[in-house]
């Protein structure tokens, strides 16, 4: 077996990941694949969600060679390699937010904002997802998210560090991730003509990043 591999994905989404999950199962790892962050029945707080996965690894006993995060994923993922010492490595993929862009109209605007280098159906593929959550508590998530800085958390993460920047990422810049690569003594890994949602446009991409870091663990 290839390794254990747990992904947080965004906000209220989870779709966009399944097939890049799928991908991964097929060359062999397991991939636990978490709910979508302000799911009904699901922590709003990020730092909940994250201490909540924290405690369920942590009642396993079994470690995570990689824990995932995408989008505002990599924040509740953060807090989860925080809590607990059993993920060996933490990354972060598409990592939120950059510190000019805490702010909810800026946010909002920057989401709404149709993205050329994203797949022209991601957005109506996502509806039903945002669905099981709704509209207030997806408003909620981008408010925790925004009083969530990163870099109040990963000074606490003992785990390995990657982050991972798409060329053409609407919502973070590559000067931020840049910066939280060297801040925190991580590798910074460029997912080339990539968005936001980088592993749903390009599978095999995130399986061959996915392949050097659980090499690079043996």
């Amino acid at each position: 077996m290839a390794g254990k591999v747990v992904i947080v994905p965004g906000l209220a989404v989870r779709t966009y990941a399944e097939e890049p999950v799928e991908r991964l199962r097929q060359a062999g790892y397991d991939v636990d694949l978490r709910p979508g962050l302000a799911w009904r029945g699901v922590p709003v707080d990020l730092t909940e969600y994250g201490r909540e996965l924290a405690a369920k690894i942590e009642a396993t006993g079994d470690p995570v060679d990689l824990l995932i995060g995408l989008s505002a994923g990599t924040q509740a993922a953060a807090v989860t390699a925080a809590t607990t010492r059993l993920v060996r490595r933490l990354v972060l993929v598409s990592a939120t937010l950059d510190p000019d862009r805490r702010h909810m109209l800026k946010m909002l605007a920057i989401f709404l904002r149709p993205n050329p280098n994203e797949k022209v159906a991601l957005f109506s593929e996502l509806l039903p997802d945002w669905s099981r959550a709704g509209p207030a508590r997806i408003l909620r998530g981008f408010r925790s998210a925004i009083k969530l800085p990163l870099e109040d958390v990963l000074g606490n993460v003992s785990a390995e560090l990657t982050i991972v920047h798409a060329d053409y990422d609407q919502l973070t810049t590559y000067a931020y991730a840049a910066w939280l690569a060297a801040e925190f003594g991580g590798a910074l890994r460029i997912a080339p003509a990539g968005a936001h949602s980088w592993p749903t446009g390009d599978p095999e991409g995130f399986l061959r990043l996915v392949d050097d870091l659980a090499r690079a663990r043996r």
